[in-house]
């Protein structure tokens, strides 16, 4: 287990709307806040300075890069507008989770954004420390009858954070 200090400032745009409810992992504080957009992208075109972008797609997690130095590090999660969902595929929404690879081979939570709609983003930052990390999406919803578990369908991907 880690005791890394997370803080979440969430920017969140689109026609979507939507409820954020974010949590942290290892008793850290966060925050998030929604704010109505005009439906267009042009505020995810401005993130925060410095930030790694990181889209959410139906069935990928697709960050700019696959590495960075240790220390503060902030994502920009968008859920793309470039994709359509399918009748029935489910989709709608999309978190971003950061996992670190704990020496027993588990996973904990370094921090998250949860219920982007598609077209918002919001920006996760979190202190990082050398490592093996994975960017997932863990959204297991009810599409009809069927469970759909975004991780399983492939929403993941492995970072990695090199000594600074």
């Amino acid at each position: 287990m880690i005791g890394a200090t997370v803080v979440l400032a969430a920017w969140v745009v689109g026609a979507c709307g939507g409820d954020d409810s974010s949590t942290m992992g290892h008793g850290a504080m966060g925050s998030a806040t929604h704010m109505a957009g005009d439906g267009h992208m042009s505020a995810m075109d401005t993130p925060p300075e410095g930030a790694i972008r990181v889209g959410l797609r139906n069935w990928a997690v697709e960050p700019a890069v696959s590495s960075v130095k240790a220390g503060k590090v902030t994502f920009w999660a968008v859920h793309e507008m470039e994709h359509a969902h399918g009748m029935g595929e489910g989709g709608n929404v999309h978190d971003l989770q950061v996992l670190r690879k704990a020496p027993d081979g588990t996973w904990d939570l370094v921090g998250q954004v949860r219920n982007l709609a598609m077209g918002e983003a919001a920006a996760l930052e979190v202190e990082l420390v050398p490592g093996e990390y994975e960017l997932a999406c863990t959204v297991v919803e009810e599409v009809g009858k069927q469970v759909i578990s975004h991780y399983e369908k492939g929403m993941r991907t492995s970072f990695t954070v090199t000594a600074a």
